[in-house]
C-alpha cells in the first residue's frame, strides 16, 4: 500500500484527487491548515457514488490530516506529524491559492517558499529510504522544460512583467524540476488548463477561472471578445485531472515527464463561440466583435479598466489558435489507464449556471447534501437512514429554488430527498424550448426517469402545477403526489408581460421584495418572511438568466392553456393530497379539485417556506 503526501488536498482539484485516491486504497497525508477544514473535507470525501449511495466514510487509518501551512517554515508540521510525512513514498503538491490577483509577498511565500519546503522534505525522504515519485501542479502557461531548466536567466528575464502568481508559479516550476534533478528522483509536472467542474453535473467551485468570463458576460462586458476567432481558452474537467494524478501515483515506475491536460484545439470553440455559449445560457445578447488581447490588457490594466473590475491577469489564460502544446506524453497515460479528457460538450450549460449561481450566492453551501444532477435539473441530494422508502422530488415554485425548501426537507431524515432547480433557476440551465411551461414541465419529467424507482412528489406553486402535469405523463413513476400551495387557475393579467416583468424584478430590493410578497399574500405578516429567503431570492435576481426566466414564467402562467388539467382531474381527486393556505389572495382552488385529501389551513401561499415544520406535520398526516 502507497503512502502518499499531498498539498493542497482540501482545495477544487485536490478533494477530486483525495476521492479518487481513497477510491485505490493508498495511505494518504492531508496537509490542512486546521482540524475544523478538515471536517468539512472529511465530509465531502465520502460523495454520492455512481449509484447514489453514499460510500464508506474516511477512515483515520487511511486518509488522515496533517495540520500546516505551505507559508511556515518546515509546513508547520509537528514533530510527530513530520516524522509520519518522512515515511511517504509519493508527494503530489497541489497547494497555492487560485487567485490570479495576490501580491507578491504573498505569492512568494505560497508558492517559491513552498516549493523549498517541499523540495526539503523530498530530499530527507530520498535519502532515508528513496522518494518513489513526486507530482508537481504547475499552470499550463509555464515556460519551463526539462531542456532549458540549465540556462533559465533569459526566460526569467522574459517573465519580469507577469503577475506575481504566474511568475512565482513559474518559479517554483523551475525551482523544483532543478531540485529534482540534482537530487535524482522521479518528476511529474502535470500542467492543467483552466479546470472546471465534474465531467457528470458541471458542479464548479473554483469562480476563478471561468468563472470570470461567465461573470463578465452576465454584466455584459463581453460584447467585444478579447482574441473573437484567433484565441481560445484551453479547459478541462477537474474529475478528469483528478483521474490522470491518481494514475500516475499509481506508476510502480515513473519516469520524469511533462504532462499538459487541455481539450485539443481542433474539438474547442474559439473565444467568439465560447462567449456566444456562455451568453447563451445566461440569455444576454451573444457578441458582435473582438479585440487583441494585448490592447485589452492595456484598457484593463488603466483606471478605466480598474473600474471594470475584470482583472487583466485574467487574460492571461487565453491562447493564440496557433500555439501548439505537446500532449503526446499525457495521451499515452490516458490510453494506458482509459482516463477521460474530452470536454463534454452536453454537460457546460450546466457548468456555467453553477458558476452563474455561485457568483451570485455568497454564501452557496448546502451542508449533509450532495450537488447533483437529474435529467437535465441541478439537483440537491441527501440519503435518508430509511433505504426502503421511496426518494422524495421537491419542486419549488417561482422566486424560488431548491435551496428554499431545504428546511422543508430537513423535516424528513429518514427519506431519501431530492430537491431540483427548475430549467432557468438556481443551478440548471434553462431549456431553450419555443413554450415556457412546456420546457418546464419535459424536463420535470426526465429528472423524474432518472429514478430508478418510483418518487413521491412534493410541488410548491408553479412545482404544484408542473408536478400534476408530470403525474399525468408517467404515472407509473411517482409513488405520491402531494400538491402545497398549486397554481392551478391563471396569474393576474398585470404579470402578461415578460418584458415589464423582468424590468420589475430588476428594480426590486429587500424593502420593496418584503412589500410585494405581502401585497401578494405570500406571507400573512412581515415576521413569516425568512430572512434568508429575502436574500435568496435578492441575490437569484442578480442573475439576468433567472431574471428573463421568472419573467417570462410568470408572464407565462397568466395564460389558460398553461392550466390544461382535465385528463387528471379523476386522479387527482381520488389519489392526491393538496394543503392549501386560505390566507391566500390570489390564487384559490378550483372547485373541481377538492376532494377528502384536500386540507386546508390558515396560512399565506408560501407556507412551506414560512412554516417547513407545520407543513411536514400535515404531509406526515397525508401518509408521506
Amino acid at each position: 500500500m502507497t503512502h502518499i503526501f499531498i498539498t493542497g488536498g482540501t482545495g477544487f482539484i485536490g478533494t477530486q484527487t483525495l476521492e479518487q485516491l481513497f477510491r485505490e486504497d493508498h495511505t494518504v497525508s492531508v496537509l490542512v491548515r486546521s482540524k475544523a477544514r478538515w471536517e468539512q473535507i472529511r465530509k465531502q470525501l465520502g460523495g454520492l457514488s455512481g449509484d447514489g449511495q453514499r460510500e464508506t466514510s474516511v477512515g483515520n487509518e487511511r486518509i488522515f490530516p496533517v495540520i500546516g501551512d505551505l507559508s511556515l517554515p518546515g509546513l508547520g508540521l509537528s514533530a510527530p506529524d513530520m516524522a509520519s510525512v518522512l515515511t511517504a513514498d509519493v508527494i503530489i503538491h497541489a497547494g497555492g491559492p487560485m487567485d490570479i490577483r495576490i501580491g507578491e509577498a504573498e505569492a512568494r511565500a505560497v508558492f517559491l517558499q513552498a516549493a523549498e519546503e517541499l523540495l526539503s522534505l523530498a530530499s530527507q525522504i530520498h535519502k532515508r529510504k528513496g522518494l518513489q515519485h513526486f507530482i508537481h501542479l504547475v499552470g499550463f502557461k509555464s515556460p519551463f522544460t526539462a531542456d532549458n531548466i540549465h540556462n533559465p536567466a533569459p526566460i526569467i528575464a522574459s517573465l519580469e512583467k507577469e503577475s506575481p502568481y504566474e511568475l512565482m508559479k513559474f518559479l517554483a516550476d523551475l525551482r523544483i524540476r532543478q531540485g529534482a534533478k540534482q537530487l535524482n528522483f522521479p518528476l511529474s509536472v502535470v500542467h492543467p488548463s483552466v479546470l472546471i467542474g465534474s465531467s457528470e453535473n458541471g458542479d464548479t467551485p473554483q469562480t476563478g477561472g471561468l468563472g470570470i468570463l461567465v461573470q463578465a458576460t452576465a454584466r455584459r462586458l463581453m460584447s467585444i471578445t478579447p482574441g473573437g476567432n484567433s484565441h481560445w481558452l484551453p479547459l478541462f474537467h477537474v474529475d478528469h485531472a483528478a483521474e490522470f494524478i491518481s494514475a500516475l501515483a499509481k506508476e510502480s515506475n515513473p519516469v520524469s515527464q511533462t504532462y499538459y491536460l487541455l481539450d485539443e484545439k481542433k474539438q474547442s470553440p474559439s473565444m467568439t463561440e465560447l462567449v456566444s455559449g456562455i451568453a447563451k445560457e445566461l440569455r444576454v445578447s451573444k457578441p458582435w466583435g473582438a479585440i487583441s488581447p494585448k490592447w485589452l490588457s492595456k484598457i484593463l490594466g488603466s483606471p478605466l479598466g480598474r473600474k471594470i473590475g475584470i482583472p487583466k491577469e485574467s487574460l492571461d489564460f487565453i491562447v493564440d489558435v496557433n500555439h501548439v502544446y505537446p500532449l503526446t506524453a499525457a495521451q499515452d497515460m490516458q490510453r494506458k489507464y482509459g482516463l477521460g479528457h474530452a470536454i463534454n460538450a452536453s454537460i457546460m450549460p450546466h457548468t456555467i449556471s453553477d458558476l452563474d449561481f455561485r457568483l451570485v450566492h455568497s454564501h452557496p453551501q448546502a451542508d449533509g447534501y450532495i450537488r447533483g444532477k437529474r435529467g437535465p435539473l441541478a439537483t440537491l441530494e441527501r440519503v435518508g437512514s430509511d433505504k426502503g422508502k421511496p426518494p422524495i422530488l421537491f419542486v419549488h415554485g417561482t422566486l424560488s429554488g431548491a435551496d428554499c425548501l431545504l428546511p422543508l426537507a430537513e423535516q424528513f431524515p429518514e427519506s431519501s430527498v431530492c430537491l431540483v432547480d427548475l430549467p432557468g433557476f438556481g443551478r440548471s440551465p434553462y431549456h431553450h424550448g419555443a413554450d415556457v411551461i412546456e420546457g418546464h414541465i419535459e424536463s420535470l419529467v426526465r429528472a423524474i426517469r432518472s429514478f430508478e424507482t418510483p418518487v413521491t412528489l412534493v410541488g410548491h406553486s408553479l412545482g404544484g402545477l408542473l408536478a400534476a402535469h408530470a403525474y399525468a405523463r408517467v404515472p407509473e413513476q411517482i409513488h405520491r403526489l402531494h400538491l402545497l400551495q398549486p397554481a392551478l387557475h391563471s396569474a393576474a393579467r398585470r404579470y402578461r408581460s415578460a418584458q415589464i416583468n423582468e424590468a420589475a424584478l430588476r428594480m426590486l430590493r429587500a424593502a420593496s421584495l418584503r412589500k410585494q410578497l405581502l401585497a401578494q399574500s405570500c406571507f400573512t405578516d412581515i415576521s413569516d418572511i425568512p430572512p434568508a429567503y429575502v436574500t435568496y431570492v435578492l441575490a437569484e435576481l442578480q442573475s439576468p438568466r433567472v431574471r428573463k426566466t421568472t419573467a417570462e414564467t410568470l408572464s407565462a402562467l397568466t395564460r389558460a392553456e398553461s392550466f390544461t388539467l382535465k385528463q387528471l382531474d379523476a386522479r387527482l381527486l381520488h389519489q392526491t393530497s393538496i394543503l392549501w393556505g386560505t390566507q391566500d389572495q390570489m390564487y384559490r382552488l378550483p372547485e373541481r379539485f377538492r376532494s377528502a385529501r384536500t386540507v386546508e389551513i390558515a396560512a399565506a401561499h408560501h407556507f412551506p417556506i414560512s412554516h417547513p415544520v407545520l407543513s411536514a406535520q400535515l404531509l406526515r398526516q397525508q401518509g408521506l
